[in-house]
């Protein structure tokens, strides 16, 4: 299945897992780099690389393109930790995408309570750092590797994989704990805020915090480029990442308590436009109206024919538009909802099918319309914090 660049490869749990395209640059560049590199921390007796093995060019390639799988195998099952723990509260999980920053899983709602948050937001780095430590441990039992006695032996590539996977898991674990949202530290540090404060504001203090360390890490990317060009990516993300998370917030905690029935324009107030209107005919109504979609009805007490909106007149020349009909080119799904919805979940439908409105369906019947910009104004009526 593929979805914007995004492709499932299969399911986990139930989850669906996703790669994105832009996923195979950085998946190639870390083959490249262990295959090339010959790095040697030497206050864990690691070797990050084989370029120091007495092998030939392509079993270097082979052996970096097996790290590399199996660092982001473990990289899936950071987000799967968060998943699991996750969907043990009740979230549901869209999927897991991996791509060139990492990996992300869609959850429709977080927990909203701070302990479950802080669990959630944890287990990730919990795992990492689990199989980090774990995998040093290996590597320190049935190390060292010693590439100076000649040629090179299966046990030696085995334990430079190894000794991979334990270091950049570990450091993927501490990564991931700082208290820059809306990563993982990001995530416990507005819960611990959220003990003390409204879950807005503990947003807000945390994003506050992100955008710090994402202004420092973005600085530090600039002042050691072309080195630095993975911490000014990191920084970007960070920063638009928080900004987006604090906008989402603002919207699900403001539309709690609120139905669909609430915000919705309601039926007999409803502009319809009849199937047999010509497009130059509908552009006066939405210029009188102000209105960008309709419902397509006969009458108003008939059944909906199928929805039609200036995006939809837009795709016709101007020319033609005297002769064709709105029922010619309407849309015919018709995407609907229940007045007693949440109005959080209209949006979140709104968003995932990339439409304006919803027509809200009761008995059978159209009980009237409600579109984005009446959510948005909801929000502002009602935003806390």
């Amino acid at each position: 299945m593929k979805t914007k660049w995004s492709y499932k490869i299969g399911s986990i749990a139930g989850i669906p897992i996703k790669l994105h395209l832009s996923f195979l640059i950085i998946l190639l560049i870390f083959i490249w780099i262990f295959a090339v590199n010959d790095i040697r921390i030497k206050t864990l007796g690691i070797i990050i690389g084989f370029g120091g093995m007495d092998i030939s060019t392509w079993l270097k390639y082979l052996l970096g393109a097996i790290a590399s799988v199996l660092f982001f195998a473990t990289l899936l099952f950071h987000e799967l930790s968060h998943s699991i723990v996750a969907m043990r509260y009740g979230a549901k999980i869209r999927s897991i995408t991996l791509f060139v920053l990492g990996g992300v899983a869609q959850m429709e709602e977080i927990p909203r309570d701070p302990g479950k948050e802080a669990k959630v937001s944890a287990a990730g780095p919990a795992f990492s750092m689990g199989i980090g430590i774990f995998a040093y441990a290996v590597y320190y039992i049935f190390g060292p590797v010693n590439l100076t006695a000649p040629g090179a032996t299966f046990k030696d590539a085995a334990l430079l994989v190894v000794g991979i996977i334990a270091f950049y898991n570990v450091l993927l674990g501490l990564f991931n704990l700082i208290p820059a949202f809306p990563m993982d530290g990001g995530r416990i540090l507005r819960a611990l805020f959220a003990t003390r404060m409204s879950y807005i504001e503990a947003t807000k203090k945390a994003v506050a915090v992100g955008e710090s360390f994402a202004f420092a890490m973005g600085l530090l990317g600039l002042l050691t480029l072309p080195g630095g060009v993975w911490l000014l990516l990191i920084a970007i993300f960070i920063y638009f990442g928080a900004s987006a998370e604090e906008k989402a917030t603002i919207i699900s905690v403001s539309l709690e308590g609120v139905k669909a029935r609430d915000v919705m324009t309601a039926v007999p107030n409803v502009v319809y436009v009849p199937p047999d209107m010509t497009l130059n005919q509908l552009v006066d109504v939405m210029f009188r109206t102000k209105h960008i979609g309709y419902p397509v009805q006969e009458e108003q007490s008939s059944p909906v024919l199928g929805v039609i909106t200036f995006g939809d007149v837009r795709q016709i020349p101007a020319s033609k538009r005297d002769t064709i009909r709105v029922g010619d080119v309407m849309k015919r799904e018709i995407i609907t909802i229940g007045p007693d919805a949440d109005a959080s979940d209209a949006l979140k439908l709104m968003s995932s099918k990339n439409i304006g409105r919803l027509i809200v369906m009761e008995d059978g019947q159209m009980a009237g319309i409600i579109s984005r910009t009446d959510l948005m104004r909801a929000v502002q009526f009602r935003g806390k914090g």
